[in-house]
């Protein structure tokens, strides 16, 4: 009996897995799509085996497409919430079956309005949202 409790007790201190991040290239859509001509919004998100992530934002302003890139290590917070990087954004109630998740995505304190150009500017605030996803790929 104190054997198989000590093997639980050590397998819930276990580090995540790479499958519990999700491993692969997951292409994300807001559960409410997102109205107008002007759009900023989270397209993919890849989690990768050593806990590093790549988040991908494009914007369309006056038919112009951008796309802006961060990276950095995922940081799982417990509860089902992940923050990725150092302040870039936070999924929150993070949930996954088989090929789909779903979060809440909230943008971090040190992401700003990265899609604001001087010459196309494009008033809009970054508010939370929820996003599903489908896994593209297995990278």
């Amino acid at each position: 009996m104190f054997a198989r409790l000590l093997v639980l007790i050590l397998l819930t201190a276990l580090p995540l897995s790479e499958d519990s991040l999700m491993v692969g290239k997951w292409k994300l859509k807001r559960k409410i799509p997102q109205a107008g001509p002007n759009r900023c919004f989270v397209d993919q998100v890849t989690f990768y085996e050593d806990y590093a992530f790549e988040l991908i934002f494009k914007t369309i302003i006056d038919n112009e497409v951008v796309v802006y890139t961060y990276d950095g290590k995922v940081n799982k917070e417990g509860n089902g919430n992940i923050n990725l990087g150092d302040g870039v954004a936070t999924l929150k109630d993070f949930s996954s079956v088989e090929d789909k998740i779903d979060f809440r995505f909230e943008y971090g304190d040190k992401l700003g309005m990265f899609c604001t150009r001087e010459n196309h500017p494009y008033p809009h605030k970054h508010s939370p949202h929820d996003l599903e996803g489908k896994q593209i790929s297995k990278d």
